[in-house]
This record gives structure tokens, sequence and C-alpha cells, in this order.
């Protein structure tokens, strides 16, 4: 069965940037019942953008989607990030870019909220995680 983040509040988020990974610490809130924890774990972290932090975030969903509908709607964004600090390298030419990312086993994630933080990560790996204890 696969854990659903979905209208899970966003309690917390960590970079960590040597090791590559994104964590969203999610808790799931119904009264009268216990509250469920859940860790959303990108791995192999090459990039990411989140914005319009509400500290008070309600997750919609994460959803990978194909490199070239991730371009076509941050291509402008991901160019001016190179523009910018040199990185991505590969965003040199955004046309072969979804080539360049398959090749990598780099896979875009667009998190959508019902509130607040939204973005998108550049990520190998993501895992969604039960957590038994509250952090």
């Amino acid at each position: 069965m696969t854990l659903s983040i979905h209208d899970n509040l966003l309690v917390s988020y960590e970079v960590q940037c040597e090791r590559r990974t994104i964590t969203l610490r999610t808790e799931y809130r119904v009264e009268n019942k216990p509250t469920e924890f859940t860790n959303v774990v990108f791995e192999g972290v090459q990039g990411y953008h989140f914005e319009n932090d509400a500290f008070g975030n309600i997750i919609f969903d994460v959803d990978n989607v194909p490199a070239e509908e991730f371009l076509k709607e941050y291509g402008a964004e991901i160019s001016e990030l190179r523009r910018m600090n040199g990185r991505p390298t590969w965003a040199a030419d955004l046309d072969s870019a979804p080539k360049y990312l398959r090749k990598q086993g780099i896979k875009p994630y667009i998190l959508s909220s019902s509130l607040g933080l939204s973005g998108w990560v550049l990520a190998k790996e993501i895992s969604i995680l039960p957590v038994n204890t509250p952090r």
C-alpha cells in the first residue's frame, strides 16, 4: 500500500547539502485519532525551488512529471539559475536537457499544496516513509 501525504500538514523540511537530500516531515491530524507521521525523502538532489511558505502548509501531492513537461513550465527559471550561479550546467542547452536528465537518472517532482509551500525538486529517488515516533 502506498502511503498518502494528501492533506498532511508540512511541519518542517530539511535540506542536507553535502548529502544531497531533502526531507519533508509531515503529519496527518484528525480530531480524536492518533496523528500519523510521514516523511518524504528525496535523495540524489540536483536542484530544488520552494516558495510561498505559509508556516502552516497543507500538502496536496508530490508528482513525478516528464522532463519535457517540467522544462516547459520551469525552463526559464532554471536558465536564470544557471545564469546567476553557473549551475546546473546542463541548462545551457534546454533542448537536450530531457535526454541528459533521463541518462543521469534525475527525475522532476512537483510539490503542490492546498495551502502554502509549493515548488519542485530534481532528484534521483523519492521515498515516502511512515515514522513511528514524532520528531
